[in-house]
């Protein structure tokens, strides 16, 4: 009888029986008599069975306290690893923390040489800068001139601790308007022709010395006489009028919001805030121009004539 099938993974009770049967056929056993010889196998197997487990039993419950005394010696062993743990670890924090401490001391230490250091050269490069600089405008190098002052700006933003700090500014200032006095005739030619590498140049230079608004200033100076010779022209060839004169202005002023934004993003940093100061100008321009002339035709009128004028008026301005 093969009882090793009862340690299988996938013992089947039905299957083993079906086996041990079948082996009946081959003996001279009746089916009672071999079923009763079965049985008493199977419990003397189980005793043998009963008594290996209580022999293996015995030794684990003998072997059992030694166990326990391993188990609590590694148990009082990891306690004292473990605290010996914490207090190295507690004394390499206590190392980091000061070593840290060292160290930003020591950054700190440094940040300030390198702070007195660069002021001192900024200082040095102040005094040599200004004492070259009437010579430099002497030459009329407008290039040399304004890469000085751009040296002198950078140099005055880390001195702003000196006592003279403000005198300092005074007369970089002056510098500045020295030099933009200079070359604004040489700008304004280049507005007027529409030169975009030259202004592109001069805008750079101004952007450089933090003047990029008074070099939009100058432009929209420069585009005023053009827009009101033009707007001069729409009053002057529609002969009043009014509705003619309002649709050719806003005909223009469309066409100059986008030529000249086309213009200005080639040079300036805020071409929008350009574009939208010469249409206010021009606005202007053309209210100073044709108020007193519009009021004194409007009065001349008869009411339905001035209802007439107003509304044809208001239809085109909603129209644009």
């Amino acid at each position: 009888m093969d009882f090793s099938k009862f340690f299988d993974d996938e013992f089947n009770v039905k299957d083993w029986l079906n086996q041990a049967f079948r082996l009946q056929k081959d003996s001279n056993q009746t089916l009672d008599n071999y079923a009763g010889t079965l049985i008493t196998k199977l419990q003397m197997y189980i005793q043998e069975m009963n008594n290996s487990i209580e022999e293996t039993s015995q030794q684990a419950i003998q072997h059992f306290p030694r166990v326990m005394r391993e188990v609590d010696l590694l148990k009082h062993d990891a306690t004292l690893l473990q605290e010996q743990m914490r207090s190295v670890r507690g004394d390499i924090q206590k190392d980091t923390a000061e070593g840290m401490r060292n160290l930003i001391e020591l950054d700190l230490v440094k940040n300030r040489i390198q702070s007195a250091s660069k002021a001192l050269h900024e200082a040095d490069n102040w005094v040599t800068l200004s004492a070259q600089i009437d010579d430099t405008f002497e030459s009329k190098d407008t290039v040399q001139i304004a890469t000085k002052l751009i040296a002198m700006q950078q140099s005055l933003k880390i001195l702003t601790d000196v006592p003279d700090y403000t005198d300092r500014v005074q007369k970089l200032e002056k510098l500045k308007n020295r030099l933009e006095a200079l070359i604004s005739p040489t700008v304004v030619a280049s507005f007027n022709s529409q030169d975009v590498e030259v202004a592109r140049s001069f805008a750079q230079v101004f952007q450089s010395m933090e003047r990029s608004e008074q070099l939009e200033q100058l432009y929209v100076s420069c585009a005023k006489n053009r827009i009101e010779t033009k707007i001069d022209e729409i009053i002057e060839t529609n002969d009043s009028d009014h509705e003619t004169i309002l649709i050719s202005l806003y005909d223009y002023f469309s066409t100059v919001w986008q030529d000249e934004t086309r213009w200005c993003m080639k040079i300036f940093s805020h071409p929008i805030r350009v574009v939208l100061a010469l249409l206010l100008n021009g606005l202007k321009l053309f209210h100073e121009k044709y108020k007193s002339r519009f009021d004194n035709d409007i009065r001349e009128k008869d009411a339905n004539k001035q209802l007439e004028i107003l509304l044809s008026c208001k239809r085109v301005s909603q129209e644009y």
